[in-house]
This record gives C-alpha cells, structure tokens and sequence, in this order.
C-alpha cells in the first residue's frame, strides 16, 4: 500500500480497515507533554531563516528528482511512468505550498509594517 502523503510503502502491519473510522493517530513526540519536537521527532534547532532555507531546499530537492525521473523517462531508462507522474505532482504540490507560505509571509509583515506604534 502506498502512504498518500509520503508516496512511500507502508507495511500492511500499519493499515487495517478499522483505521478509517478510528480518530488519527498522533506522531511520534506530539503526544501531550512530549514537549516542542516536530513530526519526524527531532527537536527544532536554527533560526527561522535556517527553517525557512531548509523548507525552500527540500521543494529544490523534489523539483530536481522530478526532472531526474522525466529525463529517465525520456531517454527510456525507465518505463515507469506513474513514478514520474508522482514525482512532478509531488514537485508541483510543494512548490505551490512554498509560493502560499511566502505569501502568508508577506502578507504578515505588510500587517506589521502597518501597526502603528
């Protein structure tokens, strides 16, 4: 079975039919009183433009495998396809994200700039 949001397998172990009615789980670290961590359980680190660089690397990162896989695809290294699909949809959903962040951004710091003191 393919995970929606990662596109990763997933063990069948993980997946069972009551999992659709039953309330979502909650990551590893989010739990009450597991304190500040994010998703993956790493404890966050950096500054914000640190974050920031960070999220606009990993959107690089999906762009340039998505390209890798449609070069493959078109010298006829591979016949995969949907794996190519995947990727460029997977590089297009990031990208989109990354563009409504910064809008949020901006958006936010025009609010600031307009406070008056």
């Amino acid at each position: 079975m393919i995970d929606p949001v990662s596109t990763q397998i997933m063990p069948q172990s993980l997946l069972r039919a009551t999992d659709l009615d039953a309330p979502q789980r909650v990551a590893p670290g989010l739990a009450a009183g597991a304190g500040a961590t994010s998703i993956d359980g790493m404890k966050p680190s950096g500054s914000f433009s640190e974050l920031v660089g960070g999220l606009v690397r990993e959107v690089d990162a999906k762009g340039k495998a998505a390209e890798t896989e449609v070069r493959r695809l078109m010298l006829g290294e591979t016949d995969n396809i949907h794996q190519s699909m995947i990727a460029m949809q997977e590089s297009g959903v990031a990208f989109s994200l990354l563009v409504e962040v910064r809008n949020k951004l901006v958006d936010s710091y025009q609010e600031l700039m307009r406070m008056s003191v």
